[in-house]
């Protein structure tokens, strides 16, 4: 296994881990708000910017030139 593979599944175990943060937080977001509308306009404004953020940093993690930047090293 190469040390790229195994930073590309190290990078996958955080973007899982953030991505069930941000499922955790929606769920504090709709159990826990104070008035109906409040949690409308919480998650309205979460969702969207949580979601770009995360898909704009999995696409970018992907263009990172990794075989070009870690030297090439068999484990």
């Amino acid at each position: 296994m190469s040390l790229v593979a195994i930073f590309q599944i190290l990078y996958l175990v955080v973007f899982f881990i953030m991505s069930l943060m941000s499922i955790f937080i929606i769920f504090h977001i709709v159990y826990y708000s104070y008035t109906k509308s409040s949690k409308m306009m919480m998650l309205a404004i979460f969702i969207p910017v949580a979601g770009v953020l995360l898909f704009t940093n999995l696409i970018l993690f992907f263009q990172i030139p990794l075989n070009d930047l870690l030297p090439i090293i068999s484990i």
